[in-house]
C-alpha cells in the first residue's frame, strides 16, 4: 500500500499540532441562522423580533453564498492574507451579492424591513458601491443606518467566501501581541470562543465578524494588550430567570488596559457563536461597562444610535 505523501509545509506539525487559523464553517451561516431564532425564543422581551430578523437575514445569507461561486482575490499585499477590510475597497462582486440578497428575503421578514430592502433595490450600482465603502471605512452616516445590516451582510458574504478558499498554510501566524485583529482582513474580533472539538478542546479561538475566520489566542493573557496578571472573568449578574446565553458567555476584563472582549464557552454551550450571542448578552456589556471597562470588538449588526 502507498504512503500518502504530505506537503512540505505539513511536515514537522507534529501529532499534537494547534493550527493558528481556523477556515470558516461552510454551513456558518445556516448554522448563525438557527443560532438567532434559539435565541430569540428565550427571549422575552421586544428584542427578539430583531434577533428573528437577524435569523432572516442569515438563513438568506446562506442560500446566496450556496448560490454563487466568488473566485478568489489578489492575495493581500499588506498586513493581511485577504484585501484590508479597513481600506475601503468594495469587491467587484459585492453589487451581485448585494441585490441577490435583498431579492432572498423578499416576503420573509417584517413589513418595517420589507420597506428598507425595496428602498436598496432602487439603488444603482454606484451609490451602493459609495455606501459599502463608508461601511468598509467605518465613516456611516446617520442616513445609512437602517441600510447598515445588509450592506454588511452582503460583505460578509464574500469576505466569507475568500476566506472559505484558504487554507491553514496561506495563514501564517501573526504576533502574539497582535492577534485582535483577523489576519485574513484586517477586522477586529468580534469576541473569541473556547472550543470543545476533540482535537482543539479548551483551545481559545478570537473570531472575525466579516470573514468568520478564526485565530488561536493564549487565554492567560488579554488579547488587547498582552497583559498576564490584571486578567478578571466575568458573568452578568443579573436576575433569576436569565436566557440560557447567559450561561456560556463571558467577559474578559483587564484592570491594566481597562478593556474587555466577550469569551463564549463551548462546554458550557455548544451552539454558542460570537455573533449571535453577543447580541442576546448585552445585559453583561452594561455590567461591565458601568464598572469603567471599554469594549473591545463591535458586532456588525449592532447599530449604535446616532
Amino acid at each position: 500500500m502507498n504512503t500518502p505523501v504530505k506537503p512540505a509545509a505539513d511536515i514537522g506539525k507534529g501529532l499534537f499540532h494547534t493550527p493558528f487559523w481556523l477556515a470558516p464553517e461552510k454551513n456558518v451561516f445556516a448554522n448563525r441562522s438557527t443560532r438567532f431564532k434559539e435565541l430569540a425564543d428565550a427571549e422575552h422581551s421586544g428584542w427578539r423580533d430583531y434577533l428573528n430578523l437577524l435569523a432572516a437575514v442569515c438563513a438568506a445569507q446562506q442560500a446566496v453564498a450556496d448560490g454563487r461561486d466568488i473566485a478568489a482575490p489578489a492575495r493581500g499585499q499588506g498586513k493581511t492574507v485577504l484585501p484590508e477590510a479597513g481600506q475601503g475597497g468594495v469587491p467587484s462582486e459585492f453589487f451581485a451579492v448585494f441585490t441577490a440578497l435583498l431579492d432572498e428575503v423578499q416576503g420573509k421578514i417584517p413589513a418595517a424591513a420589507a420597506q428598507e430592502t425595496e428602498r436598496l433595490k432602487k439603488l444603482g450600482r454606484a451609490d451602493a458601491e459609495v455606501l459599502a465603502g463608508r461601511v468598509l471605512a467605518g465613516s456611516t452616516q446617520a442616513d445609512d443606518r437602517a441600510a447598515e445590516i445588509w450592506v454588511q451582510a452582503a460583505l460578509q458574504i464574500v469576505w466569507t467566501a475568500w476566506a472559505g478558499r484558504l487554507n491553514e498554510n496561506d495563514v501564517p501566524p501573526t504576533e502574539a501581541d497582535t492577534r485582535t485583529h483577523c489576519p485574513c482582513c484586517g477586522s477586529e474580533a468580534v469576541g473569541s470562543v473556547v472550543l470543545i472539538r476533540s482535537d482543539l478542546n479548551g483551545f481559545r479561538y478570537m473570531h472575525c465578524p466579516l470573514c468568520n475566520s478564526r485565530w488561536n489566542v493564549l487565554r492567560a493573557k488579554c488579547p488587547t494588550c498582552g497583559d498576564a496578571g490584571a486578567m478578571r472573568i466575568q458573568q452578568f449578574e443579573g436576575p433569576d430567570g436569565l436566557p440560557p446565553a447567559y450561561a456560556a458567555a463571558n467577559a474578559e476584563s483587564c484592570n491594566a488596559c481597562r478593556t474587555y472582549r466577550k469569551l463564549y464557552r463551548q462546554d458550557k454551550q455548544q451552539y454558542a457563536d460570537p455573533v449571535a450571542d453577543d447580541l442576546a448578552t448585552l445585559g453583561l456589556d452594561i455590567m461591565v461597562g458601568e464598572a469603567g471597562y471599554e469594549r473591545g470588538g463591535a458586532n456588525p449588526f449592532l447599530l449604535a444610535e446616532e
